[in-house]
């Protein structure tokens, strides 16, 4: 709305400087005319140019305030058109007619006829002078060709009606690039609200099974789960529902995470992290790299054989990297790996573009990803 408001707003001092200049002519010429006029002359002839103005500006008003929005920003082409022609033709051909609004000299018009009826007789072949032994040639040169003088106010008419075109649409598609950002904003946060939403339920569906894992394992390694698993839903609830999230917020979740893990896991899990000491004081999007973190554990371990995680976070010159090193067995080689990391595609795409980095390479015996994202401004 405000968009809206703002062009509608230049749009109309753009008109109005315009027409300030168009009728401000007349005094501009007068002010660099070395010759002093009488203020009577000078208000006859602005007023006379004012008068050859007046269905000009006419057309204007009808031309953008009447016929642009009700017909032809309607798609209404052959209407408008129509009615085009028709008040073009009634302000130039129709309106003259009574008016006499076109004439080049009015003045000099009124004049003549007033010189017509104020002749007292009519004077005699003899009274008159003998003619002059010069040819006519000389004495009447042939006048110009020029075109008549409707036909230039036409032409002139149909320039104004292109210009005012111009000037309404070139702001129209500005407006409408607008609307369409701000769209297009829109639906990116409704789909990574929904993306949100989609995660939540699956992080905590994880989690509590491993909870139920461990409550007929270990009862007291039970209790203190749930403990972990509040600090983590009191991040999910309070911090990740914001647009951004500072990065070392989202290091203290994943330390979080990792030692609820660690409570679940037998000695034969290996566990290393490489955070950095300092965290710099940069903003990304919440609960990014959680989900990798998630398909580490639940793909890379087993309770039969030794399995390791590797993780850390660093800083970089195209920016934040988390890198995820873990076990592969042949247990888990062939699991499909859920909603996690097709959920985390459509976010990098929606939050970045193509401007990341995300790679997913294994081997035989090993997993490893990539992530590279720069902050957000």
């Amino acid at each position: 709305m405000k968009s809206q408001h703002k062009h509608l707003l230049l749009e109309q001092i753009i008109y109005a400087f315009i027409w300030i200049l168009i009728l401000g002519t007349p005094f501009v010429n007068f002010l660099l005319n070395e010759k002093t006029f009488h203020p009577n002359e000078l208000w006859k002839e602005v007023s006379g140019v004012w008068l050859i103005m007046c269905p000009f500006f006419l057309l204007f008003l009808i031309h953008n305030y009447l016929l642009i929005p009700r017909l032809l920003l309607k798609k209404y082409y052959m209407g408008y058109i129509v009615s085009l022609v028709f008040t073009i033709g009634f302000l130039f051909v129709v309106l003259p007619e009574g008016f006499k609004v076109f004439s080049p000299n009015p003045d000099i018009q009124e004049h003549n006829i007033s010189l017509k009826k104020s002749t007292p007789q009519i004077r005699s072949y003899c009274d008159y002078p003998p003619p002059l032994t010069h040819k006519r040639s000389e004495m009447h040169p042939a006048p110009l060709i020029r075109p008549p003088f409707l036909l230039i106010h036409i032409i002139v008419a149909i320039l104004l009606v292109g210009f005012n075109l111009t000037i309404r649409l070139f702001l129209k598609s500005l407006h409408d690039e607008e609307i369409l950002k701000e769209l297009e904003h829109q639906h990116l946060e409704s789909e990574l609200q929904y993306l949100k939403y989609q995660l939540n339920p699956h992080f905590f569906m994880n989690t509590l099974n491993n909870i139920h894992a461990l409550v007929d394992i270990d009862g007291e390694k039970a209790k203190q789960t749930i403990l972990e698993l509040s600090k983590l839903m009191r991040y999910v609830l309070y911090e990740a529902n914001k647009s951004r999230i500072s990065l070392e917020r989202e290091i203290q979740f994943l330390e979080n995470y990792i030692a609820l893990m660690r409570l679940r896991y037998t000695e034969q899990l290996t566990i290393k992290t490489n955070f950095p000491v300092i965290v710099p004081d940069i903003q990304i999007p919440p609960l990014l790299f959680i989900t990798l973190l998630e398909n580490a554990f639940k793909h890379g371990v087993s309770y039969q054989e030794s399995s390791y995680i590797e993780v850390s976070i660093t800083r970089t010159d195209e920016g934040i990297a988390f890198a995820c090193h873990n076990s592969k067995h042949t247990c888990t080689a062939h699991e499909h790996h859920g909603i996690g990391i097709e959920n985390i595609k459509k976010r990098l795409h929606l939050l970045y573009g193509n401007n990341y980095t995300f790679t997913l390479t294994e081997d035989a015996s090993s997993y490893h990803v990539l992530l590279i994202i720069p902050p957000l401004s």
